[in-house]
């Protein structure tokens, strides 16, 4: 009996020792960091928040979600001049006197992650000490602002008699209210082996079935839409060459579009021309040095451009039409482009007046619009495009600076301009987008329209809970082709991907 009430009693020390020990942890909170001079502000303020409020939680800390009832609060800044960077945190008592201040620099982005580290191991220990020595005076806890009633917002209802929450059935398109046309159907494919990059369209059959040339970085694919995707054929490349995109275009007016397949072997340029040979794939071009990029100009008939790179320009020169001669290729009628342009990342449409204008993603996500003579007509107050796939080019000129002896060359998404002259371009969004560090996990369609003075909005996609890499609008049927990546590859387990179709009406 004595030895059970020694036990209980014990018991109840650790309990009253674990409660205590709660209690006395010091609640923080971190706010958005200020940004300046870096181009991706709206990712980066909330990336570098949720980093710094990690490593700020331990034995005598906690990081809590709101500042109501917190004992301190951390409000940080991040300036950027050039690759140089500092980030700065100070950390104020509920009173708002200052109780610790810390700083970190760095000459790179890779520093960044560390620096953030050593940030919030400094303000540990300084809000740690200084929070304890403090006298204890009654002070009124932070308090926040009261959050606004969200109003659009659609909720999932409640199914009747089940534990299941069902989302009601809604649209693919969502468009504003005065725009009378709508989206229905919807086609989705199996699951598909690998991290694919790009799509683009094969033949289409007289039964309606549809040919899909899809790529990974070291493979081409031929598939078939019919109930499902039936792969036909797949080719791999070496183990130097790696595929950067493909884009398809019926040159030799046979009925058959061939795959532009754009190839870096090393550092040089060795693309390919493949065709669908029945259930095959052959090759009928290789050693090409060119980028590749199927674009229908002002919405008219598909055709492949060219650019090429340099010992130090990674895109060379003006944009050239690829045409092809007999069994050879010739990269003729070149033309140049506004400020910011390069292959990958513009179209041209005309207005109602008939004058041409450029449609640009510059580097930082923003579509510009220009006229033919190169004069900025408008500029997007949102981001638009972004794109994980890449090529490397050594840099040791600017390694000191870099902290990285190669230069990352990101490839954009590809703009659509329909024969109506509206505006398709797609949008991905990350939880972690910083500098060469990128993973998107959320994507979204727009399509515009120019109306004299800007690009208006007619309609988007709902956002979809996978990344897209590539796409494609097929204006004849009115379809949205995605390539949608389900599941990203990991250390030790492969990726997946889909094919999503959404009709547009």
């Amino acid at each position: 009996m004595k030895k059970l009430v020694i036990f209980a009693c014990s018991m109840l020390l650790l309990i009253l020792a674990a409660g205590i020990a709660s209690a006395a942890q010091i609640k923080v909170y971190v706010s958005e960091f200020a940004i300046t001079g870096a181009a991706n502000k709206d990712e980066l303020k909330t990336t570098l928040q949720t980093l710094l409020a990690s490593r700020l939680s331990g034995d005598s800390l906690l990081s809590v979600d709101s500042p109501a009832g917190a004992d301190v609060l951390v409000k940080g800044s991040y300036i950027a001049f050039g690759k140089i960077f500092s980030i700065d945190a100070v950390a104020r008592d509920a009173g708002g006197r200052v109780i610790a201040r810390s700083f970190q620099q760095g000459e790179s982005q890779d520093e960044l992650i560390p620096a953030v580290g050593k940030l919030g191991q400094g303000l540990a220990t300084e809000i740690a000490a200084k929070a304890v020595a403090a006298p204890s005076a009654p002070t009124q806890p932070l308090r926040s602002m009261p959050t606004p009633v969200a109003r659009d917002i659609e909720k999932p209802e409640q199914a009747s008699g089940g534990d299941i929450v069902r989302a009601p059935l809604a649209s693919d398109i969502v468009k504003p209210q005065d725009v009378t046309r709508t989206a229905s159907g919807g086609w989705l494919s199996q699951r598909l082996t690998g991290e694919l990059i790009a799509i683009t369209p094969g033949k289409l059959m007289a039964d309606g079935s549809q040919d899909f040339y899809l790529a990974g970085d070291k493979s081409l694919r031929l598939y078939r839409k019919s109930d499902n995707l039936k792969l036909l054929a797949e080719v791999t490349f070496g183990a130097r060459e790696k595929v950067l995109g493909i884009d398809s275009a019926d040159l030799d007016k046979d009925g058959i579009p061939e795959a532009y397949v754009t190839i870096m072997d090393g550092e040089s340029l060795a693309s390919q021309v493949w065709v669908a040979d029945g259930n095959n794939l052959k090759r009928v071009a290789a050693k090409l040095p060119y980028y590749f990029r199927g674009i229908a100009l002002e919405g008219g008939e598909q055709k492949i451009f060219v650019q090429q790179m340099s010992n130090d320009r990674d895109f060379y020169g003006d944009i050239f039409e690829l045409v092809k001669s007999g069994n050879s290729y010739e990269a003729k009628n070149p033309f140049k482009l506004p400020r910011f342009g390069y292959l990958y990342n513009f179209n041209r449409f005309r207005d109602k007046t008939g004058a041409e204008n450029w449609v640009v993603i510059n580097e930082d996500g923003y579509l510009i619009v220009y006229s033919s003579s190169g004069e900025e007509l408008w500029r997007s107050s949102d981001k638009f495009g972004g794109s994980e796939t890449y090529f490397l080019r050594e840099d040791l000129a600017n390694v000191r600076t870099t902290g990285d002896p190669n230069r990352w060359i990101f490839l954009e998404q590809r703009i659509t301009v329909t024969p109506a002259g509206d505006v398709i371009v797609p949008k991905n969004d990350g939880m972690f987008v910083i500098g060469n560090n990128r993973a998107y996990k959320k994507s979204s369609i727009y399509c515009f329209a120019w109306n004299g003075s800007s690009l208006d909005e007619k309609w988007h996609t709902k956002q979809s809970q996978n990344y897209l890499p590539d796409y494609f609008y097929d204006h004849s049927r009115r379809e949205l082709v995605n390539l949608e990546i389900v599941k990203k590859e990991g250390l030790l387990t492969g990726g997946a991907s889909m094919v999503a179709v959404r009709k547009v009406e």
